[in-house]
């Protein structure tokens, strides 16, 4: 497994919680079980977009979670770089690749990117909004 470690441009004052809470939350990505506790790194009126589907609220996101790993055995994320918005703000970009392996054998790693933006909540730091990119025809020709 990775450790999930992430570079961030130098230079940049960078609030140090955010690099901690993405290293967790795709470590947690990563697992197929880990449903709940997916879903507790966003608020409970979050909105998860991912390719071209929007998810509202900690149902959706829960639904979506499980939709995500009903065809793929094994995922891994690798997020190379954080592009914070500076060491006050409550907003980053990310850039990565993402390696599968679907229940059916075959296997695909495909590129993304990520904007997301943070509420500070009395649980800690929690996604109020998140949306991937990504190419969805890269996991669709590996099925």
């Amino acid at each position: 497994m990775s450790s999930y470690v992430a570079d961030v441009p130098t230079g940049i004052p960078f609030d140090p919680q955010i690099r901690r809470f993405f290293e967790e939350f795709y470590a947690v990505s990563d697992s197929p079980t880990e449903h709940e506790r997916y879903a507790n790194h966003f608020t409970p009126d979050a909105t998860v977009i991912m390719a071209s589907n929007k998810f509202q609220g900690t149902s959706d996101i829960l639904q979506m979670r499980k939709f995500m790993w009903e065809r793929v055995a094994t995922r891994l994320h690798r997020p190379e770089k954080i592009f914070p918005f500076g060491m006050s703000s409550d907003e980053s970009m990310l850039y990565g690749t993402v390696d599968y392996v679907f229940k059916d054998g075959n296997e695909a790693t495909t590129e993304w990117a990520a904007h997301a933006h943070f509420r500070k909540t009395e649980q800690g730091l929690k996604m109020d909004f998140y949306q991937v990119y990504l190419d969805t025809g890269a996991q669709s020709a590996a099925k």
